[in-house]
């Protein structure tokens, strides 16, 4: 008879000999989908991933500044204003500053933030840092990630359980309506266009409906590199936790982070990958009953955010393409400017160059629905490219911006995957932690 339950430490064993069985949330949900039956024999880990915009996130950074703390009146990077935090009497040499991803450029205000900043820091890249001294003057320098021995990520609400779909639904007149939000690139046409967010049945939360297995202690992956669930996030609640995560900073991945704009201002791209040990049958089921068609989507308008319809993340997801396409041969060539190209929240378009880089692509759609010459293409046999269409109110409504990149979600769960089965990585009994802590 297949075992019941099996523990953390045989499982890490198995993962230490090479024997364990990992799948990721794709391959098992394929499988579930065929009919397939798993017992806590078949399988010992399956991992799921997320990435998407994710505003609590900050960082905690050693600057190698030789100022001190009390002379500094401001500190900006690379335009982007910080807050330095270390003593007056700490001395010289390092400065302790706080960036947060959603603070926003003085210079280029909605269009460059934070989120941006610790992006380039990951790639290498030289980050100018000016401080303004109390005295008068300034001292201007830059720097680089390699130089900072301490630089940490805090996310204080990450992995919402799932989100909101948001459209302008509601007949009230335009000057009640929220011109700008921060879930669109640009005001929405009623009934003609909605937002959409969450990662569906590779969401590692929503996987946990039992809160089995994503606990204080966790360990997982940030952004490709090894971080821990602190605690539940700070707008965590019963009925839409989020978690609070922390990651060094070092060897971080850059496709899985970034900054992201928006029409109400600049916002932070960060991806979590969590480990299922399948400990248990529950651990199981809660993966298993966890399909996109299941989990469901509240549809809210736009300009007060109450839900006002119900639909499913399949609506979302199936038959979607995870990537944009980009066909330069359908570009007319606006003349005056690529509509495109300004409603892309990460800067992936060049409309001088007819290139999409798809490294930088969030595969949001935007340009799906703004490009008039339709050279975007996001699912097939659809009107103009469309990434999703949800059924609201006896409307076909587009989806024309998602917030969630369902691609590098599962391109997250299978790194988390080949990590587990080359040893990189050993899962963490996160239950024994917390009885130690008691």
């Amino acid at each position: 008879m297949p075992r019941e339950q099996k523990t953390v430490a045989e499982i890490n064993e198995k993962l230490r000999s090479g024997e364990a069985v990992v799948m990721t949330a794709m391959d098992f949900k394929r499988e579930v989908r065929a009919g397939r039956r798993f017992t806590v024999d078949d399988v010992d880990v399956v991992t799921t991933g997320t990435r998407g915009v994710m505003s609590g996130t900050s960082a905690m950074l050693a600057l190698p500044l030789d100022v001190k703390t009390a002379d500094i009146r401001r500190l900006v990077m690379n335009g982007v204003p910080c807050i330095p935090v270390s003593r007056p009497d700490d001395g010289e040499g390092l400065v302790d500053a706080v960036l947060y991803g959603t603070a926003e450029s003085l210079d280029y205000f909605g269009r460059y933030g934070g989120g941006h900043v610790l992006r380039e820091l990951v790639e290498g890249k030289d980050v100018e840092v000016e401080c303004l001294l109390r005295g008068g003057g300034s001292r201007l320098t830059k720097v680089r990630l390699s130089q900072m021995p301490f630089a940490r990520l805090y996310n204080f609400r990450n992995d919402f359980q799932n989100y909101t779909a948001f459209g302008n639904f509601k007949n009230m007149p335009s000057y009640l309506k929220r011109p700008t939000s921060i879930f669109s690139c640009r005001p929405l046409p009623q009934f003609r266009g909605m937002g959409a967010i969450g990662s569906g049945e590779l969401n590692p939360l929503q996987n946990d409906p039992k809160r089995i297995t994503v606990r204080e202690g966790t360990g997982i992956v940030v952004n490709g590199v090894p971080g821990v669930v602190v605690s539940y996030g700070t707008r965590s609640a019963p009925a839409k936790p989020c978690l609070f995560v922390a990651s060094d900073m070092h060897g971080m991945q850059p496709e899985f982070m970034g900054g992201f704009k928006t029409s109400f201002g600049v916002e932070v791209i960060t991806s979590i990958g969590i480990p299922f040990a399948i400990t248990s049958q529950d651990v199981l089921d809660g993966l298993a009953g966890c399909l996109d068609d299941s989990v469901p989507m509240p549809v809210a308008d736009i300009g007060d955010r109450i839900p006002l319809f119900y639909s499913n993340y399949g609506e979302i997801w199936d038959g979607a393409r995870l990537r944009v396409e980009f066909d330069p041969e359908r570009c007319i060539c606006c003349s005056f400017q690529c509509a495109a190209e300004y409603y892309c929240p990460m800067g992936a378009i060049s409309w001088k160059d007819k290139t999409l880089d798809q490294d930088l692509c969030f595969a949001c759609g935007a340009c799906t629905g703004n490009c008039p010459g339709g050279a975007f293409k996001g699912m097939d046999d659809v009107p103009r490219g469309r990434i999703g269409q949800v059924r609201v109110a006896g409307h076909d409504v587009p989806v024309i911006f998602r917030q969630s990149n369902r691609y590098r979600s599962e391109l997250m769960a299978t790194y988390l995957r080949d990590l587990l089965v080359k040893g990189g990585f050993l899962l963490t009994d996160s239950q024994t932690l917390l009885k130690h802590r008691d």
